[in-house]
């Protein structure tokens, strides 16, 4: 593992620099990447699953790659009107990506990031969110049949795709029917009133080879799984084990995918955050590193793609925590202050 550890920000603030941040192992400072505007939204970064040089990341002005570790970056590809918020390999397929915009759309390309071609996605707006359209944050292919890929879209729930991500409609059954129950109804950023809005506020989802019919679904309420294409949600009651279960992001161990890493936080805007594990697909959790280091929200993380052992994260406000031996140890490198609010992580 080379531990070079990848942060996107966004210019939340006056002056602030939303772009890309590089360090490599050793280094305590972070510095921006060439190639990346910045004053964009960097908001994930996927890196290649076979091709150690290679990044793409999505950002709000474009799909962009890098071939050389991160260093400099060149734009792939940019839609009229939306920004990036995801992008994704097909697992089965290296050459086959996916990505998702805002307000909700889906492209693909078939020959590693150089075309485009747009989906069809049946998605309407459900809420009225003070900060514009919803937002596809993650995509997640099945891990055996890539004709299904799932989507979490904040603020509107799950989407499914059963003919490759070439169309995409609302699947949301479960999601309205756990909405029903008075402890999973929250209201915070839309002005409709909905009290379902809590568990539309999709963050992530997650597939594993561990349990290849499954969807995780990360989303404000906690962490819920389905094996029916969302017609019914299971409630994984992660509020059992962790203090706070607000979920930003859930990935598995490439190396172990029975075991998942999950980020809680109180709410986007806290003083508080904590990173989660689980050895057996969520049914117990126990604490990754301890909540009092995280100073605000855990925004996001990655996990290293053939190495079992590293896992990058970035707080709201300025802290990065990376791990190169599974959690045993910890550094902590700061943000410079002109960095806009941390989005997303990873390390390759």
């Amino acid at each position: 593992m080379r531990g070079i550890v990848l942060v996107g920000t966004s210019p939340t603030r006056p002056g602030a620099i939303g772009t890309l941040w590089r360090l490599e192992h050793g280094s305590k400072e972070f510095k921006p990447v060439e190639g990346i505007p910045q004053d964009t939204w960097a908001v994930e970064v996927t890196p290649h699953p076979e091709k150690p040089n290679v990044v793409f990341a999505a950002t709000k002005a474009g799909i962009f790659k890098s071939e050389d570790e991160g260093r400099t970056w060149t734009k792939k590809f940019a839609a009229e009107g939306k920004g990036f918020w995801s992008v994704v390999f097909d697992p089965k397929n290296a050459n086959r990506l996916v990505a998702g915009t805002a307000p909700v759309d889906f492209y693909i390309s078939e020959d590693g990031g150089e075309t485009w071609t747009k989906s069809f996605c049946d998605q309407k707006e459900r809420f009225t969110i003070s900060f514009g359209g919803s937002r596809a944050m993650r995509i997640a292919f099945h891990p055996t049949n890539p004709n299904i890929l799932y989507a979490g879209a904040e603020i509107n729930g799950l989407l499914v795709s059963t003919d490759g991500g070439k169309t995409w409609h609302d699947a949301n059954e479960g999601v309205l029917e756990l909405s029903r129950q008075e402890k999973y109804q929250h209201i915070e950023v839309t002005k409709d009133g909905d009290p379902s809005e809590g568990m539309h506020d999709a963050h992530a989802v997650m597939t594993t080879p561990a349990n290849p019919d499954a969807v995780y679904y990360a989303c404000r309420m906690g962490v819920f799984t389905s094996d029916d294409l969302g017609k019914t949600l299971k409630d994984l009651e992660v509020g059992k084990y962790a203090p706070f279960k607000y979920t930003r992001d859930l990935r598995f161990n490439p190396q172990d995918p029975n075991k998942l890493y999950v980020c809680f936080s109180i709410s986007s805007r806290s003083e508080a955050g904590a990173m989660f594990r689980s050895p057996d697909l969520g049914r117990s959790w126990e604490r990754f590193f301890p909540q009092e280091n995280a100073r605000s929200t855990i925004m996001g993380f990655g996990t290293h793609v053939t190495e079992p052992g590293g896992v990058a994260a970035v707080t709201r406000h300025f802290q990065v925590f990376y791990t190169m031996d599974d959690g045993r140890s910890w550094n902590e490198v700061r943000l410079p202050d002109t960095a806009g609010d941390g989005f997303c992580a990873t390390i390759l």
